[in-house]
């Protein structure tokens, strides 16, 4: 199973859709998406996720020798922006914008089970957003018999892709793997939001995630579950934020949520 995660055009967030900008780059993603044998779709509510999906979708739909594409518009794929309050300046902020100096400063902001347990996390409930995410994520992964076999272990019980023998073969040189799974399933949603359910599939606290790194507009990530005990699996980033389908075709990367210029090569 491979799991694609996609952060929404570039974004005006004064209308909820995407710029004209946006529009070129969910054209050039839509192009690249329906070369995916997409099994189904999850899609934020808000309107610059849903202008992307209809880009993808379109694209999707225009090959008729195709099965029209499965597509669940799930709340909790909402934009992260829950506001809790700063109260070394007394103002509300967004719980995934710190300031570097106040992120590095408290430790608990690195440890997954700790984060939520800090006095500004707790004045915006974060550990009931964090948590509802994650719960919606795994009811998903779960009607595809990838069960979660412990809220605070990212391993997932599911049926046997491998037998015991294979299991005992070291094949990680080999230069093409067993398929285990053919399913892949597609995210259109945020930054902050996804970065929660990488969170949740590979135990890494949001807010290291949230401060340490960045998906631009339209990019694409991809995550595998990767099965070498019979039955047990973990989920594996592969690519992260990749734009290749903009810089091909000579698209400027979007730096919407990064506070700098975007390098693009």
């Amino acid at each position: 199973m491979h799991l694609i995660f996609i952060r929404h055009g570039d974004p005006d967030y004064s209308i909820d859709s995407v710029t004209e900008k946006g529009k070129r780059e969910i054209e050039l993603l839509g192009k690249r998406i329906s070369k995916l044998n997409a099994t189904e779709f999850f899609v934020s509510p808000m309107g610059r996720a849903q202008a992307t999906a209809k880009a993808c979708l379109e694209n999707i739909h225009a090959d008729f020798s195709k099965q029209p594409m499965k597509v669940s518009t799930m709340p909790w794929l909402r934009e992260f922006n829950y506001d809790i309050k700063d109260f070394k300046t007394g103002k509300n902020r967004i719980a995934w914008d710190w300031l570097p100096r106040d992120y590095f400063g408290e430790k608990k902001y690195k440890d997954v089970q700790k984060f939520f347990q800090t006095k500004s996390m707790k004045s915006g409930n974060i550990e009931f957003h964090y948590k509802e995410v994650c719960r919606g994520l795994d009811e998903i992964l779960a009607s595809y018999d990838y069960n979660r076999i412990d809220s605070k272990i990212p391993l997932y019980n599911c049926f046997p892709h491998i037998s015991k023998e294979e299991s005992l073969i070291d094949t990680h040189i080999d230069p093409e793997q067993k398929d285990l799974d053919e399913k892949n399933l597609v995210f259109i949603c945020h930054l902050g939001v996804m970065f929660v359910m990488l969170s949740h599939l590979t135990g890494i606290s949001p807010v290291q995630l949230w401060q340490g790194f960045f998906v631009a507009p339209s990019s694409v990530t991809i995550v595998g579950a990767e099965e070498r005990v019979p039955g047990e699996v973990v989920f594996r980033i592969q690519q992260m934020g990749d734009v290749s389908h903009l810089i091909g075709a000579n698209e400027k990367v979007s730096a919407s949520g990064f506070f700098g210029n975007c390098l693009s090569i």
